[in-house]
């Protein structure tokens, strides 16, 4: 996967994806493996906005049972099992539970009833999985049982609890460019640190977009028969003065993930209901800390001036500290911030819960006043972003009269999931490398999928060349990523490639090291690398205890 740029100066796309996010990927795999001429361009890095803050839950629709959405439950429950098939070495089953209480619907009693409709609607949630990709069925226990695993709760009124199982993406930023590396396979032309600037229109429809390479600081079109907003939050700045930027009643919020140090790590996501407003916050455990989520407050004015402040994470705290009697988390434990802008669907009100956007939006801009070949598509759901790009390309096929074959995205393995079971993948990097340690196995093998194999092999190759077994390993890993996932700088290959820094502060040497290696690629000076360092230890959100109000 290479920066595509002359190929975007020099064709004319079937279809330009303007947004490099989870659904900006999603479309662009979907588009490519279905014969279209594709191309992808994304202002920033590859799922570096909202999507790469999430609590990397893939939900099966259980929540929806509440609001008696039958269809949405449904279509989660197919889309947590496309995952888990076609992406298995990032996507794994996760056990979650939640205290019950009381004799209403929270009670022990009405949440078996929500396990055992959950259990039946989700019958074939396993066909065609292996078993350690299977779903268990869900249940309830005792007051005992809950205790046994959440002690904390001893001097509270809990009943029992309920358990079921989800999905837990283990890196989403890797999803997206599995889904990138995917479209990039099947042909398309991707480039990221290229924003879309100016809409190029010709007798009422769009052609093409301007575009400026941030890198180069040059400007030139692409020309496309059909353009697909996927911009996310960003949509109101591209959109404006051509179409509508939003769906009617759609708004934005913004949303912040803590991952924290010193709260109860268990095995199992935790779900716990704030004592402060009836929020409902989960607790996910992640690379041996704990992600917390979500706290929302609205968001109006430009994107440039979402702040997450002190006031946010005040406030955020004394919820989430309501959750467990006797934890008591203060600033010092937050390790990282996470936060982006989503929709939400009516009018936010503070102190409760937001509604976010039940369903995907697709929106034809040419039949609400806007110029035709322009369409948008806007989601929240990781979980669904396959099925929202299916659908959305079906329509955009069928209304632009494009020619393009049947969706294959149901079955087809995304890079570096073609194994008939992830769970061996470790086993086999040890294997081809005794001298491998388990933990590194298992990271390898869980970020790249049956790719790794050409990472270690590749550091086999290393040792030739240098005296070090662990220097030729980070060799061969730095230098895979550089040849084939783009990334521009140490940021992208720490924080979205290989997910070294995601959980907190990284280590400094570890960060120099990696500088010099990519910097050696690179041909980077001194003082380049220098630069790269600082921005890495320096970024916004490695929260530390007592900064200023932090700007991402």
């Amino acid at each position: 996967m290479q920066r595509a740029t002359k190929r975007l100066e020099s064709e004319t796309f079937d279809l330009l994806v303007i947004g490099g996010g989870i659904h900006g990927a999603a479309l662009a795999r979907e588009a490519a493996t279905r014969g279209l001429s594709t191309a992808l361009v994304e202002q920033a890095d590859f799922c570096s906005g909202a999507s790469a803050n999430s609590l990397k839950i893939m939900h099966g629709g259980l929540r929806y049972l509440q609001q008696a959405d039958v269809p949405r439950v449904l279509q989660s429950i197919r889309e947590r099992a496309i995952l888990l098939r076609t992406a298995p070495h990032l996507v794994r089953p996760m056990p979650c539970i939640m205290p019950t209480q009381g004799l209403g619907m929270k009670s022990r009693p009405a949440l078996a009833l929500g396990m055992l409709a959950n259990d039946i609607l989700s019958a074939t949630r396993n066909r065609g999985l292996p078993p350690s990709r299977h779903i268990p069925n869900g249940g309830t226990f005792s007051r005992k049982e809950c205790l046994r695993q959440l002690p904390w709760l001893k001097d509270s009124g809990v009943t029992g609890g309920a358990r079921w199982y989800d999905a837990l993406a283990q890196d989403t930023e890797r999803l997206a460019i599995a889904l990138l590396k995917s479209a990039d396979a099947a042909g398309a032309a991707l480039a990221n640190y290229t924003k879309a600037e100016t809409f190029i229109v010709e007798h009422g429809r769009v052609t093409g977009v301007t575009v400026r390479d941030a890198l180069d600081g040059r400007t030139f079109p692409v020309q496309a028969r059909t353009v697909v907003n996927a911009a996310g939050p960003w949509s109101p700045e591209l959109l404006d003065g051509i179409a509508r930027p939003l769906p009617p009643g759609v708004n934005l919020a913004l949303a912040i993930n803590l991952v924290v140090k010193n709260w109860p790590v268990t095995e199992s996501a935790v779900g716990l209901q704030s004592a402060v407003n009836p929020r409902l916050f989960f607790f996910v455990p992640w690379r041996g800390a704990t992600m917390a989520g979500t706290y929302y407050r609205a968001h109006t004015g430009p994107l440039s001036d979402m702040r997450v402040t002190e006031a946010d994470i005040t406030s955020y705290l004394e919820m989430i500290n309501t959750c467990l009697p006797g934890v008591r988390l203060t600033p010092d434990d937050i390790l990282t911030v996470q936060a982006g802008i989503l929709p939400t669907q009516g009018v936010f009100k503070e102190g409760c819960e937001p509604v976010m956007l039940r369903h995907f939006q697709f929106t034809d801009h040419g039949k609400q006043g806007g110029p035709a070949g322009l369409y948008s598509v806007l989601g929240v759901k990781y979980t669904t972003s396959r099925a929202a790009a299916e659908i959305a390309i079906d329509s955009i096929v069928r209304r632009s009269g494009l020619c393009a074959g049947p969706s294959v995205t149901r079955q087809a393995a995304m890079t570096g999931g073609d194994t008939p079971d992830a769970a061996r993948l470790p086993a086999e990097l040890r294997a081809a490398r005794p001298s491998l340690k388990g933990k590194d196995a298992e990271r390898l093998a869980t970020l790249y999928g049956t790719e790794a194999a050409a990472i270690v092999k590749r550091a086999q190759e290393n040792l030739t060349t240098t005296a070090s077994s662990e220097d030729a390993m980070l060799q061969a890993e730095i230098g895979f990523v550089l040849e084939g996932e783009m990334p521009q700088s140490l940021g992208d290959l720490l924080f979205r490639r290989m997910g070294t820094a995601n959980a907190g502060k990284p280590d400094p040497q570890h960060v120099r090291d990696c500088a010099r290696i990519m910097g050696s690629n690179r041909g980077w000076d001194t003082e380049r690398e220098a630069r790269e360092v600082k921005a890495v230890l320096d970024a916004p959100h490695l929260w530390q205890a007592g900064c200023h109000p932090i700007t991402k």
